[in-house]
């Protein structure tokens, strides 16, 4: 994701608070879970049609939403950029933030019991998909095919990014917890990281050796 300077992260992170809120209240009031993939892929959706209209007639559609009213944000906040468009980073800072933010809210709404499950991880990377897919079957004026082309990419590289960063780790605890389904040779490994006292800290992984694999597993030759 992109580190966008610390002086344009306040007001984008005031509009990301309300639409998390929106997003939260809506799925406490339905008990909801898997639903917000819905919830995402639609403001997604809005953020991009916002984002659009901005750059194809330069004058304020109707803020009639939270995600709305967050995709101006981003286009005010990027103004000056020397590239087109310019609210790329913006817009993935804002929707890394938001896909954190909104279940952080349903445990402190005491509607979910953790921040991170599988479950959510797969409804999470579905909707940026979807919303991304979405995007590429539909508008196509040709003067604005960078801003697909952005928007698309962008949403795929927060994917990545939520994989790399969250899903990761993720897994590696519970590969710790319940064990590895892994067990073709070209794999890799969780490996132990200890501070000087011998206190684990973390994991890292490494990449198998097919010769050592081989070995190991002579009874399956």
């Amino acid at each position: 994701m992109p580190y966008i300077p610390e002086k344009d992260r306040p007001a984008l992170d005031r509009r990301v608070n309300d639409l998390a809120e929106e997003i939260s209240d809506a799925l406490v009031k339905i008990k909801g879970t898997g639903e917000i993939a819905t919830f995402y892929e639609k403001s997604i959706l809005e953020i991009f049609d916002t984002l659009y209209d901005l750059e194809l007639n330069n004058k304020k559609p109707k803020l009639d939403t939270k995600a709305k009213a967050l995709a101006d944000e981003m286009f005010e906040v990027a103004k000056g950029h020397d590239h087109r468009p310019p609210w790329l980073g913006e817009m993935n800072y804002s929707i890394t933030r938001l896909i954190q933010l909104v279940p952080r809210k349903m445990v402190q709404k005491g509607a979910w019991k953790e921040e991170f499950r599988y479950w959510l991880y797969a409804q999470t990377v579905g909707a940026l998909e979807r919303a991304a897919l979405e995007i590429n079957r539909g508008k196509r004026d040709e003067k604005l095919t960078y801003v697909l082309n952005g928007m698309v990419g962008s949403l795929f590289d927060i994917k990545d990014e939520y994989k790399r960063r969250v899903n990761t780790a993720y897994e590696a605890i519970q590969i710790r917890k319940s064990g590895d389904c892994y067990d073709t040779p070209y794999r890799t490994e969780l490996e132990d990281v200890r501070d000087s006292k011998g206190d684990l800290v973390g994991y890292k992984e490494i990449m198998k050796d097919y010769r050592e694999v081989k070995s190991e597993n002579k009874h399956i030759e």
